[in-house]
Parts: C-alpha cells; structure tokens; sequence
C-alpha cells in the first residue's frame, strides 16, 4: 500500500504536480505543486560549462518530462536542494516543501531506496 503525502499539494488539485517516489512495494510518494518545485529548481544557476545535476534536467527538459524517471545520483540531489537559501524563495511555502524534499531524500538514502520523480 502507498503511503501518498499530499500536503503539498492540497488545494492545488488540478493543477501540475510534481511526484517524488521511492520503494516498490510500499512507496512513499510525497505529492507537491508545480510551482513550489518550479520555484525551488530555479534557485539553481548553470555553471560555466553549463547546468549541472537535476537543473540539466529540468531546465532542458527532459528526465520526468518524458514519464517517471528514476534519480540518477541522489546523494548530489540532496546536496544541490541543501544548497538553496530558503530565503530567496518567492511562495509562501516553498521553504517547507524544499525542507520536505531533502528530509524525503535523506530517508531515502537512509533505507538504501532508489528515488522516482514522476510529473502528473
């Protein structure tokens, strides 16, 4: 059974939402709104030779785009969302999903699980 943590997302319904999954049998899916993900990813500014890690991704949109897409090095993800100043984020609320994102990964390495992100 699915443990679905949509506080995220609630009163967003219909709306894009982003999905971050980890486990087979029993995932967890931590459901979020677009544009707190949308506000956090464009925290993120390309190196001299170019976006690196998850905002490769996003910002060229591919990876979850195309269906779920499983995280390529979770370990640099966590590290990329903990290098985000909360403080410049422009939604109410989107501190707590960035800290929301990174407790969900640090759990994830934690049980040794491989990580989906999945667009809905």
């Amino acid at each position: 059974m699915d443990n679905q943590i949509n506080k995220y997302y609630e009163g967003y319904e219909g709306e894009p939402e982003i999905q971050f999954i980890k486990g087979s049998n029993n995932r967890t899916i931590l459901s979020i709104w677009e544009g707190f993900f949308d506000d956090i990813m464009d925290q993120f500014e390309p190196t001299p030779s170019g976006w690196q890690g998850l905002a490769y991704y996003y910002h060229l949109v591919t990876g979850w785009e195309d269906g779920i897409w499983e995280m390529p090095d979770i370990y640099s993800a966590l590290a990329e969302f903990q290098s985000i100043d909360p403080n410049k984020l422009e939604f109410n609320g989107s501190a707590e999903v960035l800290s929301a994102i990174c407790d969900f990964l640090k759990t994830a390495i934690k049980e040794n699980q491989k990580v989906w992100i999945d667009k809905d």
